[in-house]
Order: C-alpha cells, then sequence, then structure tokens
C-alpha cells in the first residue's frame, strides 16, 4: 500500500501512487481540513462540530463524526484491521489526530521549495531560484487554497495559505525580472494581479515589465488606475510604488533591464572577489584589486582619477605620473571584467566619462548590494508584523559576510572609513536580529550568539538590550542586573556617558520586579504615508523642564518681597546672582548701582547730626527706600520669564551647532549618538537635525524647503547614486534650489564623511 500525499492548494485532494481518492461526501471532506489544518495534533471532537457544521451541530454530533471519520479511515487505510487502531488516523484522550511524515502535504512541498529558493538566492544562483519558484507556484491547482469549503476557520487557513502565495509570486517576479524576461512575465502578472489586487509589490513588478517593453505610457496609466484601486479599499501607494512612479516619470536609466555586466559578481563583504557566472575571476595585482574596489564603493557613479590615488595611495608614495598608472591598472581589470570589448572602444562594464571612471554593477550583482536590499526588507516585513520571513532575511543578510570588509587591502582613509561604516550596517544587522529573534521566544539561540556579539561591538546598546531582556525572560534577572552594571561601568568609565533612556527603563524595570509587558523591543513603523494630503509634522527639539504658570508666578512674588524685607540690602546680591547666571553685563552694572546707591544712603542717614532731622536724613533715607522699591519691581518683571518662542529658536539653534561640532569631530560618536536622525530612539539633543543620507522619505519632508516630491527624489537617488557627501550636494545633484535657502540648510547634516561608500541607507 502506497504512501497517501494530501493536496489543499486547490480542492482538498489525497492521491495514493499518482491515483486520486474518493473522499466521500462534503462534510466527511471537512473533517479531513479540519484534521490536515492541525496535522499531528490531536483534534477534540467538539471542535470538529463546531468547525464542520458552524455552530449549528446536528443533535447527535459526536456520532455523526465517529461515522465520517471511519468512512475516513475506509479510504485512506484500506487494509487496517476492524477495530484496531489506525496509524494514520487513531483517535487518542484528546481527539482524532492526523499522523503525518514532514512531507505528506502540497503546503509543506511549498515551504520547502521557498526555502530553497531563499538559499540559492544566496548563493547568487538566480536562474535555479526562478525555476524553484515557478515549481512552488505550480503546486497551486488554479483555484484558491481549500476551495470548496466554507466556514470561519477555513477562510482564515485560505487567506494565510494565499498570502504566502501572493509572497512566493512577488520574489519570482522579482527575480524574473532581474533576469531581464520582461515580456514572458507580463502574460503571468496579468493572471496573478487577478488573484491578488492589492499586493503592491505585483502591481511595480507589472509597472516595471510594461516600461521595459517600451510601454510607458500604459504603465503610468496602469500606475493611475491602481491608485483609485488601493482607494477604494482605503490604502494608499506604498513608497516603493511612489518612488517606482516618479523613476518611470522621469525615465531613469535604472530602470531598463541589465545589460553589460550581466553574470559579473562583486563580493567585498571579505576578501575582494569577482566572478562570472559563478566562475571566480583572477583580479591581479593588489593595487589593481585596490583600484577596482575603489570603483566598486561608488558602483555606477564617475570617480575621478584623483579620488583613485587618494585610495590607492593614501601616503606620500603617490607615482609621478599617478593618472597614467590608474589608466594602466585600468586597462587591466577590463581585461577580465569585459574581455569582449573591442579595442579603443568605450567599456560597457568599465566605461570612461567626463567626471571619471565609472564601475558599471546591475542590481543585486554585488554582495553589497544585496545585503543592503535584504535589510530593507527585512525592516518592511518586521514593521508589517511578519516576523519569520524578516528573521529568514536578516539570517540570510548576515550570512553574506565572510570576515573583515575588503581584507586584504591596504590601509588608508577611504578603506579604513568604508570598512568602519560596513561594520556599523552589519551591528545595525545584528541588532535588528536579535530584536526579532527575541520577539519570537528564541531565547537560546540569543544566550549563545549575543555575548560573542557583544565583544565585537561593546558599544551597541541595542545588543546589550536584548541580552538583559533575555536574561531577564529566562528567569536569570541577577544576571540581567550585572549585565546592566557592566554596561553602565563601561559607557561611564571610558566615554563619561550614561546608557541611553530604553536600557535605563528597562534597568527600572527590573528593579521594580514587574512582569516583562508585551512588545519591549520597539518595531520601526511601516512608512506607509496617511491618506488624504500628505502632512508629516516637523522633527521637535526636546524642550527642557517648564515650570508651571504658578510657578513662575510664586518665583516673581518671592523675588519681589525679597529686596523690601531685607530693607534693600538683598538688591546688590540678588542682582549679582542673576547677572552670573545670565551672564548679563547689564544685570551687573545694576547689582553694582543698588549696592552703591543702598550703602550711601544708609551711610548719610548714620552720619547726619542727631539733634534735628535735616536733609542729609531725608536723602539717605530715599536712597535705601527707593532703590529697593525699583529693585523688587524689576526682579518681579526678569525673574521666571513665560517661554518665547525666540528662546526656543536660540536654544534650538545652539543644539545644532554643538551637533554638527561632534559630527565633523567624530563621526562615528555622532552616528552613535543619532545625530541626524528622528526616526531614531535617542537621548542627544540635535535640535532638529536631519541626514538626507538615512531618514525616510516622511521626515525628510517635514525639512523646510523640502516638499514630499523632493523627499522622493532624494531618497531616490541616494540609493542609487550613493550618500552625499555634503549638504551642499543636494543642490549640486539638482535635487534641491541652488543655492541652498538657509532655513533648509540650518536643519539638515551629512553626519559620514567622504569614504566613497555606495551603502544606501
Amino acid at each position: 500500500m502506497g504512501v497517501v500525499r494530501f493536496e489543499l492548494l486547490g480542492p482538498l485532494q489525497a492521491r495514493r501512487d499518482d491515483r486520486v481518492l474518493d473522499l466521500g461526501p462534503a462534510k466527511q471532506r471537512a473533517v479531513l481540513a479540519t484534521l490536515l489544518l492541525s496535522v499531528n495534533r490531536p483534534v477534540p471532537i467538539a471542535r470538529i462540530v463546531d468547525v464542520v457544521w458552524q455552530g449549528e451541530p446536528p443533535g447527535n454530533g459526536t456520532n455523526v463524526v465517529q461515522k465520517y471519520v471511519a468512512g475516513l479511515r475506509q479510504v485512506l487505510e484500506p487494509g487496517r484491521a476492524p477495530r484496531s487502531s489506525g496509524d494514520l488516523l487513531a483517535l487518542t484522550a484528546g481527539g482524532y489526530v492526523l499522523t503525518l511524515a514532514a512531507g505528506s502535504t502540497d503546503t509543506d512541498l511549498f515551504d520547502e521549495l521557498v526555502r530553497q529558493d531563499h538559499q540559492l538566492r544566496t548563493m547568487g544562483d538566480l536562474e535555479q531560484a526562478a525555476a524553484t519558484f515557478r515549481r512552488a507556484l505550480d503546486l497551486w491547482r488554479g483555484s484558491e487554497a481549500l476551495a470548496g469549503l466554507s466556514g470561519p476557520v477555513f477562510d482564515a487557513a485560505r487567506r494565510e495559505l494565499e498570502t504566502r502565495h501572493a509572497a512566493a509570486a512577488e520574489s519570482w517576479a522579482d527575480l524574473e525580472l532581474d533576469l531581464g524576461r520582461h515580456l514572458s512575465l507580463l502574460p503571468d502578472l496579468t493572471g496573478l494581479l487577478s488573484r491578488h489586487p492589492l499586493r503592491q509589490d505585483l502591481h511595480a513588478a507589472h509597472l516595471l515589465a510594461l516600461y521595459r517593453t517600451g510601454r510607458q505610457a500604459e504603465s503610468l496609466d496602469v500606475y493611475r488606475a491602481t491608485t483609485q484601486l488601493l482607494k477604494s479599499h482605503d490604502q494608499t501607494p506604498s513608497p516603493r510604488l511612489q518612488a517606482l512612479h516618479t523613476r518611470l516619470l522621469n525615465n531613469s536609466a535604472d530602470l531598463l533591464p541589465p545589460a553589460a555586466g550581466a553574470g559579473l559578481r562583486f563580493d567585498v563583504l571579505g576578501p575582494l572577489r569577482a566572478s562570472r557566472d559563478g566562475l571566480p575571476l583572477q583580479l591581479g595585482p593588489s593595487k589593481q584589486q585596490a583600484v577596482l574596489a575603489t570603483l566598486l564603493l561608488s558602483a555606477n557613479s564617475a570617480v575621478p582619477p584623483d579620488r583613485i590615488l587618494d585610495a590607492v595611495w593614501p601616503e606620500d608614495g603617490r607615482p609621478d605620473n599617478g593618472p597614467n598608472v590608474v589608466q594602466k591598472y585600468v586597462a587591466g581589470l577590463r581585461k577580465v571584467l569585459d574581455p569582449d570589448r573591442a579595442p579603443r572602444s568605450a567599456g560597457q562594464v568599465l566605461d570612461l566619462t567626463v567626471s571619471g571612471y565609472r564601475l558599471t554593477v546591475v542590481p543585486n550583482g554585488s554582495d553589497l548590494d544585496e545585503f543592503a536590499a535584504r535589510i530593507s526588507r527585512a525592516r518592511d516585513l518586521r514593521a508589517c508584523a511578519d516576523l519569520e520571513a524578516a528573521a529568514t532575511e536578516l539570517q540570510s543578510a548576515l550570512g553574506l559576510w565572510r570576515g573583515e570588509p575588503l581584507a586584504g587591502l591596504q590601509a588608508g582613509s577611504v578603506f579604513d572609513a568604508a570598512r568602519d561604516r560596513l561594520k556599523d550596517d552589519r551591528a545595525a544587522a545584528l541588532e535588528d536580529y536579535a530584536e526579532v529573534l527575541l520577539e519570537l521566544g528564541r531565547l537560546d539561540a540569543l544566550l549563545e550568539s549575543l555575548p560573542a556579539q557583544i565583544k565585537e561591538f561593546p558599544l551597541r546598546e541595542r545588543l546589550r538590550a536584548v541580552l538583559i531582556e533575555a536574561l531577564d525572560l529566562s528567569g536569570r534577572r541577577t544576571e540581567a542586573l550585572a549585565a546592566y552594571d557592566e554596561t553602565r561601568r563601561l559607557l561611564v568609565g571610558e566615554y563619561g556617558i550614561e546608557p541611553g533612556q530604553v536600557l535605563q527603563r528597562l534597568h527600572t524595570r527590573l528593579l521594580q520586579d514587574n512582569e516583562p509587558p508585551g512588545g519591549r523591543i520597539p518595531r520601526p513603523e511601516a512608512a506607509t504615508p496617511p491618506s488624504g494630503p500628505f502632512q508629516v509634522s516637523r522633527p521637535q527639539v526636546p524642550s527642557l523642564p517648564r515650570r508651571t504658570r504658578l510657578q513662575r508666578i510664586l518665583l516673581k512674588v518671592l523675588a519681589a518681597a525679597l529686596p523690601i524685607v531685607t530693607w534693600g540690602f538683598a538688591c546688590g546680591p540678588m542682582m549679582a546672582v542673576l547677572a552670573w547666571r545670565r551672564r548679563s553685563r547689564l544685570l551687573g552694572a545694576c547689582a553694582v548701582g543698588y549696592f552703591a546707591l543702598q550703602w550711601t544712603g544708609v551711610v548719610m542717614f548714620t552720619q547726619s547730626p542727631e539733634d534735628f532731622s535735616g536733609i542729609f536724613d531725608d536723602l539717605g533715607m530715599s536712597l535705601m527706600i527707593f532703590p529697593f522699591l525699583i529693585c523688587s519691581v524689576q526682579a518681579a518683571v526678569i525673574v521666571a520669564p513665560a517661554p518665547s518662542a525666540a528662546a526656543d529658536h536660540d536654544l534650538a539653534e545652539e543644539h545644532r551647532r554643538v551637533a554638527r561640532e561632534i559630527a565633523a569631530r567624530s563621526p562615528l560618536y555622532a552616528q552613535r549618538l543619532g545625530i541626524g536622525r528622528p526616526d531614531l530612539p535617542r537621548t542627544f539633543d540635535d535640535g532638529g537635525l536631519v541626514d538626507p543620507n538615512h531618514v525616510p522619505t516622511e521626515l525628510l519632508a517635514a525639512v523646510p524647503g523640502i516638499s514630499l516630491q523632493h523627499a522622493v527624489l532624494i531618497v531616490v537617488d541616494r540609493t542609487h547614486r550613493g550618500p552625499f557627501k555634503s549638504v551642499e550636494e543636494l543642490a549640486e545633484r539638482g535635487l534641491l534650489p541652488h543655492p541652498l535657502p538657509s532655513s533648509t540648510r540650518d536643519h539638515l547634516v551629512v553626519v559620514h564623511p567622504d569614504d566613497g561608500s555606495s551603502i544606501a541607507h
């Protein structure tokens, strides 16, 4: 008797040796589907009755279920002896259980193929990955999953399976586009969109396929129709779809299918290497490899020869005929990377432009590009609460690392800065992965891996926060508190700063011995624009503690009463204290004046003749009384003033000045403080600065002088042309007016120095 296989991806079916089994009437099939949805777990009879009869059970529900189970046993286990316990479908104390080996259902096979596909994509085998995805999608037999079965439980299972089908379809469509098969993809996309009309990534693939087949106007019409469809379902286009629309309008060159460089793969997350169609390439001597690395760090952008010389010969050993030497090494790289290039013709992979040499790298043509894409995808998945998929993407991204980036290349400011930046990107990915594992409850894996990661990145507070959380959730609160104390000793002892707010709040909760609340690790919000007119509040500068109105009134009363009750002797000292606190020369002069007038009056009054009251007594008394009355009024006016917008503006401007000094002196420390990153939790007040290399579209659009359209263009430009080296470069690239308005420049900062990196954040 052959093995029975079950198919849920379409009408419910069971097969034995490719022969379809007769599963009996509809209710009997529903009983089988209920058991399949809880395979290898006992299902109580009452649960089966609720699912199959949807709250309207027959009077003898238990007997009816037994009858249908008996019918299923006859079909699935015809050789089973009467009244014996079945191997496939058995009755236990907890209810009926359907026992199946792994891979006995088409859903198991679908999940396994999707897992294999992720591995193939990690290895760079896009062709085989696309074929594997196609096999997974072909498991669906035309119609929706569990077709013909109705009820809340089956509807929920069907929605979940259809979501997995849509995600697989989106990944397959992206692979087909990467392989340049846009023409053959269009018919399949039409069918997929009719099945999943609200999947925006499928719509994006459809727009791109239309554009690549020369149908730009049609693609724009389809975008307008898509926005109307989404609006009818109370949705708005995703940031990816909006950015693609902008690129379609601008005829961006990167929308065209890959041509030159197809099949080439570059890897920098470890020793530098290159391959064509999986075969390694010999890159020549070390200086030639350093030239290639410099071009890779600014892939698809022109690199002037002087910058190549600065990177490859960082010290005073630059050759006298530097441009000729660079030209020689570029010629050597062309022979390796573009062997079919005709002599003296423009290179397709490595060409010379007016601005310098440009290396063309196709999308996902480097591990650096793939790493950035996977991290971005993982954060989107996490924002959508798809933690399992986010963990898979993050694990795949971290698996691309083979050691120190650009290992083997000589030291120098350009390569050292690139290494620091790449290592920081890896640390951020490790933090994301640790937080996702914590949310999934995988504490053992975290406690095993985190100590080594913290040793590698001792200043990453998010890693330490996850370790403390994991220790606490594992019942090791004493060790969690010790881990916090170790962190604080490190930060205070070596850097003179306290732990951040997240760690401090976590420490407070541990000391209070409260139950750990759910969702402690902050999850990034989905970057979906709100419906209606796009409005984003401007990033606010955290304000200093404010006094209440009652507190200000009490301070004014006390300040006004002090000169009176002391007969003016407190006027001079009080004004001196205010002058020192406010750094005011005017108040200092007032303090001296009050002191002089008060004591002059005292001397005149005490030195006058005692036998009669004369002008000296009157004048002395006046000098004693009138100054302290004036001082009383002055103190009531200037003490505890109401907060003013001008004061807030001056304070924010001072904070921005200090933050810019930190960014100029120590970019890595500035990044740790979160300067220019209002999208991240932080304690340092940078006065509302925004870094255009990192923040999302909606925060860029909140900067004065930057519209939503400008913000979208900035994000697209930094993704494909690399980060901005200075604030002024926003205008130089034609993204903002030239010169930049002062109100715009005052709120922008570029934290990282120019290291030639092309990583987009």
